[in-house]
């Protein structure tokens, strides 16, 4: 019972980054009823097998009635915050993924895809309040603008966030696939993982004092991380073969 709590703590330290980045963005947002409709129909394909019938109307219902709105009236914003709707979706369905993930390699797509699409749609939702614009606005300055990337400051406590959920992503790892790091070869695994967390650790401690190493921290977090996880994943594959 113990282990299974410690178990659920540290995957709630996993999401922790990426969900309070998210939930950070959505504060931003000016929220419609068609981008609320969008969000929730990306999110209702995660229903339970007995919800499942409710699907495809979330989905389909408000596509068709945004589309005849603009058909009809030539009225393209219901339109276009659907599709906002869908945008803001997707850090929330990565880590949704990432919280139902089956093995190593997923495992670690998933939270690397989690912080990324987070931060991104963070940096679109940033420029949408900045700029008084919406959201697909935002998006298409941050492709064709580069001082809309360079302009925005993220909040230091993203840095410390990241390098949490890091850390506790190895050490869920670590314990999840603890058959991978049996006997001698546990040596190799720990100290990856002992130096990522001590690496991620030093930057959360710069980046408190200087706001310019926020965005290099979140990199050098997830490469860290990702560092130590393959290490563990070619100890498995070791194991498989033995």
């Amino acid at each position: 019972m113990g282990s299974q709590l410690l178990d659920r703590a540290l995957l709630i330290g996993v999401l922790l980054a990426p969900l309070l980045i998210s939930f950070d963005f959505m504060l931003q947002l000016q929220l419609t009823p068609f981008i609320v409709l969008g969000f929730i129909s990306l999110l209702s394909t995660y229903l339970p097998l007995r919800y499942q019938f409710l699907i495809i109307p979330l989905i389909y219902l408000p596509a068709i009635v945004s589309l005849g709105i603009l058909v009809l009236e030539k009225k393209p914003q219901y339109l276009i915050d659907l599709a906002s709707g869908y945008l803001i979706s997707i850090p929330f369905l990565t880590v949704i993924g990432l919280a139902k993930s089956a093995n190593l390699k997923n495992s670690v797509i998933g939270y690397i895809a989690s912080l990324t699409s987070a931060y991104f749609t963070w940096v679109i939702a940033y420029e949408s309040k900045d700029r008084g614009g919406g959201l697909f606005l935002s998006l298409i300055s941050a492709f064709t603008d580069r001082q809309a990337w360079e302009k925005v400051e993220p909040p230091q406590s993203f840095a410390a966030f990241t390098a949490l959920s890091s850390i506790a992503l190895i050490i869920y790892l670590w314990r999840a696939r603890g058959s991978v790091t049996r006997h001698l070869q546990s040596g190799p695994f720990i100290y990856a993982a002992v130096s990522a967390s001590i690496a991620v650790a030093s930057i959360v401690l710069y980046s408190l004092a200087f706001s310019d190493s926020v965005a290099l921290g979140l990199i050098v977090a997830a490469f860290l991380t990702l560092a130590a996880t393959v290490r563990a994943g070619v100890l498995e594959r070791w194991r498989k073969k033995e």
